[in-house]
């Protein structure tokens, strides 16, 4: 089975598909931005950022070629965005398979800005032969974009679960710094947390639009004690943070499930989340994590759950739902499946 995958520049793409090459013979990586996935055959770059009309229509005949050459059996693509788009139209009349992977804010937030990004993502969704999401909100809100029940399959990328190590007084957060993710709000509450209980750590990595904004407001705070910034970090580096971490935060405004959070729920971190829909497909607030609330302040809510609940009740949910091993095959299963559909 021969699969061209397109998608973002992405970590969580990257795992995926070391784990899908395990089930297929070639794999096909199309990107918008140079990166470099091994177990691809062939990689190809197609931009269709700040272009103008003329070459738009030219990285369109090129998609068509490059699909023409490849002759894949099932087109994967993860996200729904331009990119999504514009192969959508370049493999428009060909009897190839589209297998379509939402992410969160691309079928949330994108589709409300204005007709043309909602119309652009709905082609998308009603063309495609599966839709995966790993959230039931995405799905829901995809199908007031296309009605069709049966092509929407709730499925998680999946996690290799995390050894937790001993615990230390630490709180890790590891999303990007943009305004999306509110890590200005986190670094405030760890403020107001840090004046009664000074012997904790925040450890912030990721970077961001956002890093000088966020490292002059530790500076302001008085924090440039407390609080480490870690920059980009290897996995290794990534997975020994949730080890040792106690808590692990992440606010999103908008999400699909979070491989992070999961990664950290299978490290015994106690989460700290936003109140938003997905996170309540995971988080029971107060009793397997904490759902941050206005004027309450997250981390000294988190101390006071039952640890040993809090961990055995995540630890069941991983297992449950997300396995990589599961996951990977499910995705398998889908592509070998919208073949014989076609």
């Amino acid at each position: 089975m021969k699969v061209l995958i397109a998608g973002p520049a992405s970590v969580h793409l990257s795992n995926y598909c070391r784990a899908i090459k395990l089930h297929i013979n070639q794999l096909i990586f199309l990107s918008e931005t140079p990166f470099n996935i091994p177990e691809a055959t062939k990689s190809y770059i197609v931009s269709f950022r700040g272009i103008n009309i003329f070459r738009l229509l030219s990285n369109i005949k090129r998609l068509q070629k490059v699909i023409a050459e490849e002759m894949p059996d099932v087109i994967h693509v993860h996200q729904i965005n331009r990119l999504a788009y514009f192969i959508y139209r370049a493999m428009n009349g060909t009897n190839i398979p589209l297998v379509t992977t939402a992410w969160g804010s691309d079928v949330l937030l994108v589709p409300q800005k204005n007709i043309i990004y909602r119309n652009m993502i709905a082609s998308v969704i009603k063309y495609s032969s599966v839709v995966t999401a790993d959230a039931l909100i995405m799905i829901e809100a995809m199908k007031k974009l296309d009605t069709s029940n049966s092509k929407y399959i709730w499925l998680q990328y999946g996690i290799y679960p995390i050894i937790p190590s001993i615990k230390e007084k630490i709180i890790y957060s590891n999303r990007l710094h943009k305004p999306l993710y509110n890590i200005d709000i986190i670094i405030r509450d760890f403020a107001a947390f840090s004046a009664k209980k000074s012997e904790w750590m925040l450890y912030v990595a990721g970077e961001g639009s956002e890093t000088p904004k966020l490292k002059s407001l530790a500076n302001e705070l008085k924090l440039s004690d407390k609080i480490k910034f870690l920059g980009w970090v290897d996995k290794e580096t990534n997975n020994k943070n949730y080890s040792i971490a106690s808590i692990y935060v992440s606010i999103a405004s908008s999400d699909g499930t979070s491989v992070s959070l999961l990664e950290a729920m299978s490290a015994n971190c106690i989460p700290i989340v936003s109140d938003i829909p997905v996170t309540k497909e995971w988080i029971n607030d107060g009793i397997n994590g904490i759902i941050r609330k206005p004027n309450i302040n997250p981390f000294e809510e988190a101390l006071k759950l039952d640890r040993d609940k809090c961990f055995s009740i995540n630890s069941q949910k991983i297992i449950s739902s997300a396995s990589r091993q599961q996951s990977t095959l499910r995705f398998f299963e889908i592509y070998k499946q919208s073949i014989s559909d076609n």
